[in-house]
């Protein structure tokens, strides 16, 4: 008899606990060495090839620290083709677990590489990105890993596209409404999943349109300025690269000790891996002709629409909280984001 394939879910959550060490993985410490030892066998496992130089780690230096990304690669049908990314960074804030930042993306990111590998749908290659060095006291700075990646990590072809996760394990929820939020909305609020990056290119939309929708996550996306750079989709926005961030927002354990896996809706980080397949499908078959700079395109038909599927008969009463009958210009956009972000959504 064959030995039965983990399920999504199980495998999802044996890769988060795993990577949570009880006392992290800030950047030097014993357990960001262990997780490395980790993230790099599992990228054997799932059928990755290393990215470069044949070992999936990939040292770096900076003020006299070292640090190191992974990259492994799962080979398709035209090597010649602009590859595709899927990234995430795997160093911790903390000396504590920290599971939805960010071992939930690293383990979706795992899952995703992994699915690909074992069927082989798409015609460009897959790079599977696990950057160092994102947290403080690091990020944007010369030592951060997507920048170290794009500077330093690259090979010759240029990237079609890089899908980045961040903060994805987690129900989404307004900290403004606190235990008194009524359960319809709770429930409403719970499966969404917010998307930046549409506005990166405009064959974005096509991308978005023809990629399958998955059952019980609600995509949200909307404008990256609303947020800023908070990860390490801010090299490819800036160097021009089409791409989407993905995350779940800030949440009350953000940072504290508290962020650990047993917290994680596991069911939902199932679906983003099924919706992140999706897009790569989506974005294998398009062409994204590339300028080297910023680009931008406006969204907000799409950001209106998306919206209103996502939060169906809630969106009227939180137009009202922000003094809005309807949304019809991206100022209107712009007062209802504000006021729900100032609600801690």
């Amino acid at each position: 008899m064959s030995e039965l394939k983990p399920s999504p879910v199980s495998e999802l959550r044996a890769d988060v606990e795993s990577i949570c060490l009880p006392h992290g993985r800030v950047v030097g410490s014993p357990g960001h060495l262990q997780t490395r030892r980790f993230l790099s066998q599992r990228l054997r496992e799932i059928g990755c090839e290393p990215w470069r130089g044949g070992r999936f780690e990939m040292p770096y230096a900076d003020d006299a620290r070292s640090f190191c990304n992974l990259a492994g690669v799962v080979r398709a049908r035209n090597a010649g083709l602009a590859p595709l990314l899927v990234g995430a960074h795997y160093d911790s804030a903390i000396d504590a677990p920290c599971a939805d930042d960010n071992a939930a993306a690293v383990a979706i990111a795992l899952a995703v590489a992994g699915q690909v590998a074992e069927s082989r749908p798409l015609e460009r290659d897959l790079v599977v990105a696990l950057f160092d060095a994102e947290e403080p006291p690091y990020f944007c700075s010369p030592s951060m890993g997507s920048r170290r990646f794009w500077e330093d990590q690259r090979d010759d072809r240029p990237l079609h596209a890089a899908v980045i996760m961040d903060l994805v394990g987690h129900d989404v929820s307004i900290d403004g409404f606190g235990s008194e939020a009524p359960e319809s909305l709770r429930a409403a609020l719970a499966p969404l999943l917010f998307m930046t990056g549409t506005e990166s290119h405009p064959a974005l939309r096509s991308v978005f349109g023809r990629a399958e929708t998955v059952d019980g996550l609600r995509l949200v996306p909307t404008l990256n300025r609303y947020v800023g750079d908070m990860s390490d989709h801010g090299v490819f926005r800036e160097n021009g690269v089409p791409y989407l961030f993905l995350s779940c927002g800030r949440w009350e354990h953000y940072h504290q000790p508290t962020d650990t896996p047993d917290r994680l809706n596991y069911e939902k980080m199932a679906r983003i891996t099924r919706q992140v397949l999706a897009f790569a499908a989506s974005l294998d078959r398009v062409e994204l002709p590339q300028v080297g700079s910023e680009q931008f395109s406006e969204t907000l038909d799409l950001e209106v629409s998306r919206l209103r599927l996502a939060l169906g008969a809630w969106l009227e009463p939180l137009l009202k909280l922000c003094g809005l009958d309807a949304v019809t210009s991206r100022a209107e956009m712009d007062r209802l984001v504000l006021t729900l972000l100032a609600l801690g959504l």
